[in-house]
């Protein structure tokens, strides 16, 4: 039976589009910039790094950068926008759950935002892909998991995420939770007919609660784990954060 195609790959093409990419570049690059200032970072990994913006925004502070993610049409628009830049900067194929022997004790942070670690599908996955990153992290180094809405979705309800235009193309996502189960639905409408046309597309994937996620960043080693509600870290996890950002610690020798 053939692995059902993800959103990630379906819309890789537009996905910039599709997530309003150009809105988010400041906002983000500020995000990016308090934790560089925070942590000081050498060397990063940017994992489950879709079109490359975190990576080039890292890369752009001067701070040797590698994007990773699983889906080979997401990292060929990365590769297409960012190869050429000059800047320290690589993208590569890669699943976190076995991360190249190359990548062993080579960065001082590891980024994985946006629900990307979600995209493991199961617990087991997901010890599996903190193990690799403990390994790739340099004794002390941070790793930074972000997943976004986390608060904000409640089971049974359809949460809606963004409606984004292009054109004469209309993007509305949204997305539904029903135990552990997260669906992204996109609603894809071309307007350039005189009779609109209509793309529906639903994607599943597994989801972690707060609780496997500090449980499983235990099991394999890290350190000094932290809940903030924003990826700036400006503010601590509580019940009426949106977002849930876990920072923790490989111990240092």
């Amino acid at each position: 039976m053939a692995k059902p195609i993800s959103v990630f790959e379906k819309y890789a093409h537009e996905y910039d589009l599709m997530t309003n990419a150009i809105a988010r570049e400041k906002p983000h690059a500020l995000e990016i910039r308090a934790l560089i200032d925070r942590f000081h970072p050498t060397s990063v990994l940017d994992a489950g790094c879709a079109t490359g913006l975190t990576s080039y925004l890292l890369a752009n502070a001067g701070i040797p950068a590698v994007g990773i993610d699983r889906s080979k049409p997401m990292l060929e628009m990365a590769k297409q926008k960012y190869s050429n830049t000059g800047l320290p900067l690589e993208f590569s194929l890669a699943h976190f759950e076995k991360l190249p022997a190359t990548f062993t004790d080579r960065f001082d942070l590891i980024v994985c935002l946006a629900n990307s670690i979600s995209g493991v599908g199961s617990s087991a996955n997901l010890q599996k892909s903190l193990a690799s990153f403990m390994r790739c992290l340099k004794p002390g180094g941070v790793l930074v998991l972000q997943l976004l809405n986390f608060a904000a979705i409640k089971e049974g309800e359809i949460f809606p995420i963004r409606a984004t235009r292009s054109g004469d193309i209309l993007y509305h996502r949204f997305t539904e939770r029903t135990g552990l189960v997260q669906q992204i639905h996109v609603i894809r409408t071309d307007l350039s007919q005189t009779q609109p046309s209509y793309e529906i597309f639903r994607h599943s994937y597994g989801n972690f609660t707060r609780t496997q996620l500090l449980a499983a960043l235990k099991r394999v080693g890290f350190v000094k784990p932290l809940a903030f509600g924003k990826l700036d870290l400006s503010e601590k996890f509580r019940a009426r954060s949106r977002d849930l950002v876990l920072i923790a610690s490989r111990p240092a020798r």
